[in-house]
């Protein structure tokens, strides 16, 4: 690279976001798998280690919005799967009768 030339974003920088990125990614593959519903408890240790994420990368609003696209995504695709199978009993209800 011309060393006239400025990256918007600096190296040892761009490593830290990609720390951050995979962080992200681990933490969110770590709950996909759980089996739903998740309970109380699991949701209360999502939000602890949500806040821990976020400290480690300084409470950036990176690491914030990260933490929040990544909760708010594991509670949209719960709350899809238990929409479904509630559409699901009651489909099944219905034809019964």
């Amino acid at each position: 690279m011309n060393k006239d030339v400025k990256q918007i974003v600096a190296p040892d920088v761009i490593k830290q976001k990609y720390e951050m990125f995979t962080g992200a990614w681990r933490f969110y593959k770590k709950w996909a798998v759980h089996p739903i519903p998740l309970t109380e408890q699991q949701w209360e240790q999502i939000v602890t280690e949500a806040n821990e994420f976020r400290e480690k990368y300084g409470g950036t609003k990176a690491a914030e919005y990260l933490m929040l696209a990544v909760t708010n995504d594991l509670d949209q695709q719960e709350r899809k799967i238990k929409h479904n199978e509630n559409s699901f009993t009651k489909k099944n209800r219905s034809s019964r009768v």
